[in-house]
């Protein structure tokens, strides 16, 4: 079985990774979530393009906001999984 997210960076300090979805061959960032009552957290996988994926490698600070805004389900349009 093929793994369909593979990490091609992790930024600890920023709680993100980027990849490539095995899958579809686009890019992803995918970051920790949690629902409404905080009490759990799971990774959760954001579509980004091209652009975004080296822009946030080069920078990783240029992901805070679309990260916060993934965290925070304001980017529900790109969730790739879970759905």
């Amino acid at each position: 079985m093929i793994q369909r997210f593979k990490d091609d960076f992790v930024s600890r300090e920023h709680r993100f990774s980027l990849g490539t979805d095995q899958e579809t061959g686009g890019t992803y960032l995918s970051t920790p979530v949690s629902g409404f009552t905080a009490a759990a957290e799971w990774e959760a996988y954001f579509t980004i393009t091209a652009d975004q994926f080296a822009r946030f490698r080069a920078d990783p600070s240029t992901a805070d906001d679309f990260t916060e805004d993934c965290r925070m389900g304001r980017n529900r349009e790109f969730l790739i999984y879970p759905r």
